[in-house]
């Protein structure tokens, strides 16, 4: 998470202070935040002084790793808490975001095999949904799912971009892995009617309608959206 900076952290509660400093970079965590993630259930007596520790520790493994003169400059003591003085393109999680809001933009514009080749980009900075050697508390509990919702939304966007460049018939595969992993989301379905239709699969597609169908109706109790229904429609049209 840390971009540039090849650190080895690895003690569990130091890790946390230090994703906590990474995905707020420039801003101010305060000493309550940190005191709240790192001991959700109640802080031992002596927290402040531990917290410091903690922030000591850090700025030693920085003194290690990062050259002078940057060193001083990395993790600042500001008013109340501390923050970790880094440029947000050094951090995955901003450079990801960075890159699907261009792809966003581009795909938005027209420019679909730009915008699928930034919404790729972003894909490979992913790490996974979680860092499975990060402890989390409430508030990075939070971040991880507000960020997997951010993958589903590049995955998503890509998937669209790659349809607007007729590659359907390269994501039918990845959309059917989709579908089986988030079959409540009907966007998925959707789109694997359209790829399996425009690769001359119209069995196969109108059959996607049909599980898209049972799935809704035995685990919501709904029906397909208007948009699936059109799609159908179109389908069963078409020769």
């Amino acid at each position: 998470m840390a971009g540039e900076l090849n650190l080895r952290v690895t003690a569990t509660k130091l890790r946390q202070v230090l994703a906590m400093l990474a995905v707020n970079a420039n801003a101010t965590v305060s000493t309550e935040q940190l005191i709240d993630e790192l001991w959700p259930y109640g802080p031992p007596s002596t927290v402040k002084t531990i917290v410091q520790t903690y922030v000591y520790q850090l700025r030693k493994i920085f003194a290690d790793n990062v050259p002078r003169p940057r060193v001083t400059d990395v993790l600042v003591t500001r008013p109340g808490g501390y923050a970790m003085a880094v440029p947000r393109e050094n951090i995955d999680i901003f450079l990801f975001q960075n890159l699907v809001q261009c792809g966003r933009d581009a795909l938005g514009a027209g420019r679909a095999a730009a915008a699928a080749d930034l919404l790729r980009a972003a894909l490979d900075e992913w790490r996974g949904p979680v860092p499975g050697d990060i402890s989390a508390g409430p508030y990075l509990r939070g971040l991880y799912v507000y960020l997997e919702e951010q993958r589903l939304e590049a995955v998503s966007l890509r998937i669209e971009a790659d349809l607007a460049n007729n590659r359907h018939r390269e994501i039918v595969g990845e959309l059917r892995s989709l579908v089986a992993k988030h079959h409540l989301h009907e966007w998925f379905h959707i789109r694997l009617m359209q790829a399996l239709h425009r690769s001359g699969r119209r069995g196969e597609a109108l059959a996607a309608y049909r599980r898209l169908r049972c799935i809704l109706d035995d685990e919501l109790g709904l029906e397909p959206s208007p948009e699936a229904q059109r799609l159908q429609q179109e389908i069963l049209v078409s020769h």
